[in-house]
């Protein structure tokens, strides 16, 4: 039996559950502790997911499925 939360991972909603401006708050919290950082690939890294978040808003905000994008 599978656990569920594994195929869950495997495969995730076709579009995020959460409202875009939750991802949009976080991408600027990440971006704002990106700022902070002291070691450049932590930065780096912070910036990425904090493109991510907008990614993520983005999905929401046109409906576009994973799958899609």
């Amino acid at each position: 039996m599978i656990d569920r939360r594994f195929a869950e991972m495997e495969h995730p909603a076709a579009t995020p559950p959460l409202p875009a401006e939750y991802y949009r708050r976080h991408a600027a919290r990440v971006r704002r502790l990106a700022g902070e950082a002291t070691t450049p690939a932590i930065k780096e890294h912070l910036r990425e997911v904090a493109v991510e978040y907008e990614r993520l808003a983005e999905r929401v905000d046109s409906g576009i499925s994973s799958a899609d994008g």
